[in-house]
């Protein structure tokens, strides 16, 4: 089988990408991980099973003489690509790489919505509709993301599956509850790239509405850095609310977190969601286009906000701080719906299902 991934940066498919080739049973599958260009990796593979070709190509436009040979090396039953740019390509010229092979994509986000950052949307919108039913089967994270992919490009459901995003478990022992104290200052936490779909802006103006006393963290990196600092500077927020920069393990030292907050305007199905989770954080999030709805079970591992109601969030904030969340079945639960060893088996098997008739 072959791996397809754009890079292996920080951001959420790349980080589905190390987790399926750190865990996936190499007993079972012999697997090589195609980068189109792996200059600047964030995440390892650590499984020594998984043979690895860098491709060395500025953009996946460029990248397919050198797929094709990939292919022609490592003769797979299966070619499996993890975003949407490049599922696209590969849907486009899937008849020049190969007709015997099953080719499955996983989608990384809402289509409809992502595709409207194309340089040409329309152009973008048509190609999927024609190209995207050559896929064998397609991935999707949520329901949101499925129920798109059939209205909005018709595509076949028979030709989608959904199967939600994996996280990690987390070592660690029950969490005892600590009583408030009057002058306690709760701690918020963020992890996200720092880019306009994260709505990291209406998260900021949000906690500035509090009269209580916190600090907020928010770690990632993006383009939208300079101008998130200068919001928080114009409110004078600057001893409250820090950038933080990427982390490669964002939430050592946010254990303690009161409450993990989510901005995104829309999002496929968030894993740092799934990663709060597992370390018992009760989440504050927007009910968004997405996978959000799917992970958030209302007044038991979070709360639900109107979208873009910024004066709702803050309430919700203060809602969930009196709360009395149970970190340890937030923990639990996200293990039996989410964990690795849950998730990764069910991939393994729709392969076996394309394959066990080649």
């Amino acid at each position: 089988m072959l791996i397809i991934t754009p890079s292996l940066q920080c951001g959420g498919s790349e980080k589905f990408v190390s987790l399926l080739c750190n865990h996936i049973n190499t007993q079972q599958f012999l697997v090589c991980l195609v980068v189109v260009n792996n200059s600047r990796p964030f995440y390892q593979i650590t499984n020594p099973a998984i043979d690895m070709i860098d491709l060395k190509k500025n953009r996946v436009l460029f990248s397919l003489p050198a797929i094709k040979n990939a292919v022609k090396q490592f003769k797979p039953d299966i070619i499996f690509s993890t975003a949407n740019h490049l599922n696209l390509y590969l849907a486009v010229f899937k008849n020049q790489i190969s007709n015997k092979i099953k080719f499955v994509a996983r989608e990384a986000s809402i289509v409809s919505i992502n595709s409207q950052q194309a340089k040409m949307p329309g152009l973008y919108n048509w190609l999927i509709k024609k190209f995207y039913n050559r896929f064998d089967r397609i991935i999707c994270q949520s329901v949101y993301m499925q129920q798109d992919l059939v209205s909005q490009y018709k595509m076949a459901a028979s030709k989608t599956t959904i199967i939600y995003n994996a996280t990690q478990e987390i070592v660690r022992g029950p969490i005892c509850h600590t009583e408030q104290t009057i002058d306690q200052v709760y701690k918020f936490v963020t992890v996200s790239r720092l880019s306009v779909e994260k709505g990291i802006e209406r998260l900021i103006q949000a906690v500035g509405l509090l009269s209580l006393p916190f600090k907020y963290y928010i770690i990632g990196e993006g383009p939208k850095r300079k101008e998130l600092q200068k919001l928080i500077n114009e409110l004078q927020l600057q001893e409250k609310i820090f950038l933080v920069g990427e982390k490669p393990d964002p939430f050592t030292g946010m254990e303690d977190a009161d409450l993990f907050l989510l901005g995104s305007y829309y999002d496929g199905f968030p894993n740092v969601l799934l990663e709060a989770g597992a370390h018992g954080l009760p989440v504050i999030a927007f009910n968004a286009p997405g996978g959000i709805a799917e992970i958030i079970i209302e007044e038991a591992n979070g709360l639900l906000v109107e979208d873009n109601d910024i004066i709702a969030f803050a309430s919700a904030i203060k809602k969930g701080l009196v709360a009395n969340f149970n970190r340890n079945e937030i923990i639990e639960t996200t293990k039996n719906r989410f964990s690795i060893n849950v998730i990764v088996p069910t991939i393994e098997n729709l392969f076996l299902q394309l394959t066990e008739n080649k």
